[in-house]
């Protein structure tokens, strides 16, 4: 660039002595002058000498007798010329300095607008030398490059880190880790070994200033112009913790081959288990990134901890299996409230119901006792895992859960039971449905996936637990199921409140029949009373009833069946999603509202108008919040509210305002993945399979598809072959198509790549992630931009 400045300069100054108009206006602008300075210089010398012999003639003689009179008058009138000649001299030199003032204001010009240019470009080097480099730094994989000597060249951060060097000190000296004495790992790769021009990989363990570490090394060769081999660079990643689990697992596995088939059912239990509270932490921990200091933190962070700490049990009891095969089971005792612990399974299942279009509820019998001692990690794991199934297999309906005190004949029992509208359980696999990989549709048509593991993991636990577990049909179609363990007292139940809901009576207007069923359980179980379900609201009267709760359904968008009461107190219940109408509730005259699932526990003290109850620790902080002092006059309908968003800190930007299609049969991951992008200001269309993706692209325009690769009859892989045919066959814009799925594999980024799409993201999707994949996309979308964390 400065060789071409400088080229550019020289030319500017050539034209300009050469050719240019200036020049020559110049050159005669010069010849004028001088031709004019030497006439003056002559006329003045000749006007002086005659002016002296005038002078002395007149004083010699009284008059002129040597020169005649016109020849002074003459004299006189050349004089005047060189005047006028002098004066057109100058004026000509005037417009020569104001063309070449003209002419070097425009060189200067070109000179200032180069320089502005080489700065923008030095600049924009410098940034993307400080990007690489913090990226670069960034990563928490050591790399680092060495000479053919093996002296230190590079480092990040992360290295010098990991091996607690000063760069100052380790860069230009030789580097080589200190192999553990027990180890066979190879020493460092050398030369030779990338010569053949693929990569060298390989583990050690090695001395780290965090102890001994194992360490995946992958080396690549950095080569000059003439394809010399002169660094290598080395990228490491610590892999302790997987090779201590798989010293863990070869450990079980020589174990369980050597074990009976409970062992080895055991395993694959673990392998169902270990997955299911990771996709928990890390999909919570993905929402909180995306979160802002607000009480909905607290609720992810609570998920997170709860699922993290599941994981970290059930990896350190894969070592106790053995004790699997003689029929017991270490168990922890802990002291847990069951009602906060049911209100947790259902809040943290909850987003996951609603999504649906399907309610959950639950009902604990005033007499159950206020603390038990129980292992509270395996009792909520059985917990969870049957209201997840209640849900899973529940179209339509609800799940509601129960608890209530047995008297046995010895002792008395905790009954949990799990009611749910769903498909139900066949009879014939009634007896079956417990044992491992029995599925009550195990058809390869079936609806439903799944391992059928979960019931047999849970009957293995309440067995430890001295409890039984069993199933029956529910009534009105559906399943029950049910379990019972001893009922071990810290804590008897608490005494019913002063302001509970005796001579209380309470109207429940929803769609929803379980929904209905538990709320009239808990108020009656508070000691209050239920209108009669035929009663309706508009022959409520002002007094006959003390508060009217007004279901708005399960979407984000609240679907009132009816409109507050005037004169009686009225409370909407609503899904977190939706708290951003509360404005228009307000003006419709509700005077507070409650977030579902609805707690037993302060149901009464809500009822009375309490203003801040204790948050949610799973979902989003339940509450009944004040919006209006009384009842106000019945507004128009509810208007469609804008989707609460995140604002993160702003330190980069990211698209923002696109139509996308997801297609995503896991209801979890489309809730995670549907939730970064409505946050990020896109508008979502979900799907749940290859055809109904396929349909909807051939009927409507979107700007990118996310879809996952194994779906229920067309999956994605082949979903996006079809895409491409018809695009290609309709001559229709190549839509950009992104790949979720958990296959991180080569072989599955090589299917999709073969099948036509654009990116892959693996699920969980994280965000950083699915921002990078949307600016790669979209990098000259003249869409708007916003701040992003």
């Amino acid at each position: 660039m400065e060789v071409n400045l400088f080229r550019a300069v020289t030319k500017s100054r050539l034209n300009v002595s050469q050719g240019s108009p200036a020049l020559m206006v110049h050159c005669y602008g010069e010849h004028c002058v001088t031709l004019a300075r030497t006439g003056m210089a002559v006329f003045g010398v000749g006007a002086v000498l005659l002016g002296g012999v005038a002078g002395l003639d007149i004083y010699l003689h009284g008059a002129l007798t040597l020169l005649p009179p016109y020849l002074l008058v003459a004299i006189a009138l050349i004089g005047l010329g060189l005047l006028l000649a002098g004066l057109f001299a100058a004026r000509g030199r005037e417009r020569m300095l104001e063309l070449r003032t003209a002419e070097l204001n425009t060189l200067t010009d070109k000179l200032e607008a180069s320089l502005r240019t080489v700065s923008a470009i030095n600049a924009r080097l410098h940034e993307s030398e400080v990007r690489y480099k913090g990226l670069v730094d960034a990563q928490g994989d050591a790399i680092f490059r060495r000479a053919p000597d093996s002296r230190l060249t590079y480092g990040n951060a992360a290295f010098f880190r990991l091996f607690g060097m000063q760069p100052q000190q380790a860069i230009g000296r030789p580097f080589a880790p200190e192999l553990h004495p027990d180890s066979r790992a190879p020493i460092f790769g050398s030369f030779a070994q990338l010569e053949s021009g693929k990569p060298g990989r390989y583990d050690q363990h090695v001395r780290t200033a965090y102890g001994w570490r194992w360490i995946a090394w992958e080396d690549h060769a950095v080569r000059d112009r003439a394809g010399k081999l002169i660094e290598v660079q080395s990228v490491g990643r610590d892999i302790t913790e997987r090779k201590a689990l798989e010293d863990a697992l070869m450990e079980a596995r020589d174990k369980a081959e050597a074990a009976s088939r409970a062992k080895s059912g055991f395993l694959a239990t673990m392998s169902h288990e270990i997955r299911t509270p990771m996709n928990g932490v890390l999909g919570m921990a993905r929402l909180l990134k995306e979160s802002n200091l607000t009480p909905e933190q607290s609720t992810y962070a609570d998920a997170i901890q709860q699922s993290g700490e599941a994981l970290l049990r059930l990896i350190e009891d894969i070592l106790d299996f053995s004790k699997i095969e003689s029929g017991t089971v270490t168990l922890d005792e802990d002291e847990i409230d069951p009602r906060k612990m049911i209100e947790g399974v259902i809040e943290l299942l909850g987003p996951r119901a609603h999504a649906k279009g399907v309610e959950i509820v639950a009902v604990v019998d005033r007499a159950a006792p206020d603390c038990i001692r129980a292992d509270a990690m395996r009792l909520r794991q059985v917990l969870t895992n049957l209201v997840g199934n209640a849900v899973k297999f529940t179209e339509k309906g609800g799940v509601r859960v129960d608890l209530r005190v047995e008297e046995g004949r010895e002792r008395r029992y905790l009954r949990f039971e799990v009611r749910d509208t769903g498909v139900g359980v066949p009879p014939e696999k009634r007896d079956e449905i417990f044992k491992e990989f029995v599925q009550a549709d195990s058809t390869h048509a079936r609806r439903f996936g799944g391992s059928g593991l979960g019931l047999a993991i849970c009957k293995k636990l309440i067995a430890a637990m001295d409890g039984e577990i069993g199933l029956d049909a529910a009534q009105g179609g559906g399943s029950l199921f049910w379990f019972t363990i001893p009922a071990v007292v810290v804590r008897d139940a608490r005494p019913a409140p002063r302001d509970g809901l005796v001579d209380f009576k309470v109207a429940i207007v929803t769609r929803n029949s379980v929904l209905r069923e538990g709320l009239t359980a808990q108020i009656r179980a508070e000691g209050g009373d239920v209108l009669p379900l035929g009663t309706p609201i508009e022959a409520i009267n002002k007094g006959q009833v003390n508060a009217v709760f007004v279901d708005a359904g399960t979407a984000d968008v609240p679907e009132l069946p009816a409109q507050p009461v005037p004169g009686i107190r009225s409370i909407v219940l609503l899904t977190p999603g939706a708290r951003g109408a509360l404005d228009d509730l307000k003006a419709q005259g509700f005077a507070a509202y409650l977030v579902k699932p609805i707690r037993q526990t302060s149901l009464a003290e809500r009822i009375h108008g309490s203003a801040e109850p204790e948050p949610h620790p799973i979902q989003a902080p339940q509450r009944v919040t004040m919006i209006a002092p009384a009842p106000a006059p019945v507004s128009p309908a509810l208007k469609n509210p804008p989707p609460p968003a995140a604002t993160p800190a702003p330190t980069q930007y990211r698209l923002t305002g696109l139509k996308i299609l997801l297609a995503e049969d896991n209801p979890i991951n489309a809730m995670l993945t549907r939730e970064l992008l409505r946050r990020r200001g896109h508008t979502v269309c979900e799907v749940t399979n290859g055809e109904d993706a396929v349909e909807a692209l051939a009927g409507e325009s979107f700007d990118l598809v996310l879809t996952d690769i194994h779906m229920p009859g067309l999956d994605g892989v082949e979903a996006t072959r079809r895409i491409r045919a018809d695009e290609q066959a309709a001559g229709r814009p190549r839509i950009p198509i992104v790949a979720l799925t958990a296959d991180a594999l080569e072989t599955g980024k090589r299917a999709c790549q073969d099948a036509g799409m654009d990116g892959f993201l693996t699920k969980p999707v994280d965000p950083a992630e699915l921002d990078s994949m949307l600016q790669y996309l979209f990098a000259d979308d003249d869409r708007p931009h916003e701040a992003a964390a």
